[in-house]
């Protein structure tokens, strides 16, 4: 039924004042400057998708689909209207209307046939016996030395992790509006998990598997942050910047774990301007590397340069997708003569600290 989907956020639709303070905070709309790429440009496709006084088509899907669903315009907006969840209905609209783009129509597939977005059907869960349960993640069980080195740290400051089953939380399909595939796939991943405390090692699965799921759930900082021993680990005596994932600081509210563990490990923190719960996108996030990947690669090169700003020679971050998309930002830079900034994973640093110590 058309409609359907934005029906339940006519609301907040015509709560949206069209004040335009969500734009000051847009990463797409700081690039492209054209209203329909802001949040109330979106707000303003949906409402008229609603009414039918707009009829969809491929351009409007690209301005829906060019949302990075960092959540800053819900900070930002004055009336707090819920532009993520607005966009995820006119995706979902989109959708049914055959609207979606191929890479996301793939990437959706991809999921039901195999349990992960990169439609892995030989991916290797390193599944053992513990006392808390762990939930890796697709982005992180396609890189198996990272979740190797997760686990181990987990290990060394006094966890005894659980790896059971598991596939994709399903968040992809939610944001790209694949609502029927979801809502099939939910079952599945709500049948293989009790809703005992979890580690995630992704910022994203830590939120959606708590509110969609209802488990309590913690980020892989927070344990970190709580257990990580001061006296068995070597100080680095290092600059970083720290990105903070949007899921991670706006999403599950998680900014002062990460710092507390850079400070235990002997890394001084430079701030951006825009960091904490005003942290920007690195271009990764909503999906956009499957509806406009030259879009996310300015945003990613963006950050970079706010984060080259504050004379730190490294970049951290904790989410596996920021980390990407940075690393190909700063790999961009480097390469147009701009300057060179490394990226890394706070989890690297961690380990490099105990390992130095012994511990």
């Amino acid at each position: 039924m058309k409609g359907e989907y934005l029906k339940p956020w006519l609301n907040e639709l015509i709560t949206c004042t069209l004040c335009g303070y969500c734009k000051n905070v847009c990463p797409p709309f700081d690039e492209i400057l054209w209203d329909g790429t802001s949040a109330r440009g979106r707000n303003i496709l949906a409402y008229g998708m609603l009414t039918g006084e707009i009829q969809a088509d491929e351009s409007v899907a690209q301005r829906i689909y060019e949302c990075t669903m960092c959540g800053d315009c819900e900070r930002r907006c004055p009336s707090k209207v819920k532009v993520p969840q607005i966009v995820r209905a006119a995706r979902a609209e989109l959708v049914d209307m055959g609207l979606a783009f191929p890479g996301q129509i793939m990437l959706a597939e991809n999921v039901m046939a195999s349990g992960n977005i990169f439609g892995d059907r030989e991916v290797m869960l390193p599944k053992q016996a513990g006392e808390v349960r762990v939930f890796i993640g697709c982005q992180f069980l396609a890189r198996p030395n990272k979740v190797k080195k997760y686990l181990k740290i987990l290990e060394m400051i006094g966890f005894k992790p659980k790896v059971q089953e598991e596939i994709c939380c399903g968040f992809p399909l939610v944001s790209l509006g694949f609502v029927h595939k979801f809502e099939e796939h939910k079952k599945r991943l709500a049948g293989m998990l009790a809703k005992e405390p979890t580690i995630t090692f992704c910022p994203t699965c830590t939120v959606f598997l708590k509110e969609e799921y209802g488990i309590p759930t913690r980020h892989f900082l927070q344990a970190v942050a709580e257990k990580l021993p001061a006296d068995k680990v070597k100080k680095l005596e290092l600059t970083v910047t720290y990105h903070d994932p949007c899921d991670l600081a706006r999403g599950a509210k998680v900014v002062e774990e990460p710092r507390r563990v850079l400070a235990a490990i002997g890394a001084e923190v430079k701030e951006m301007p825009k960091s904490k719960n005003t942290t920007r996108c690195c271009g990764g996030g909503g999906g956009i590397l499957s509806s406009n990947e030259q879009l996310s690669a300015q945003l990613a090169r963006n950050r970079v340069r706010q984060a080259m700003a504050t004379g730190a020679k490294t970049i951290v971050t904790s989410c596996a997708t920021c980390e990407q998309t940075l690393k190909k930002g700063a790999t961009s830079l480097a390469e147009a003569g701009e300057g060179d900034i490394v990226v890394r994973d706070v989890a690297d640093l961690v380990w490099d600290a105990l390992r130095s110590a012994g511990a």
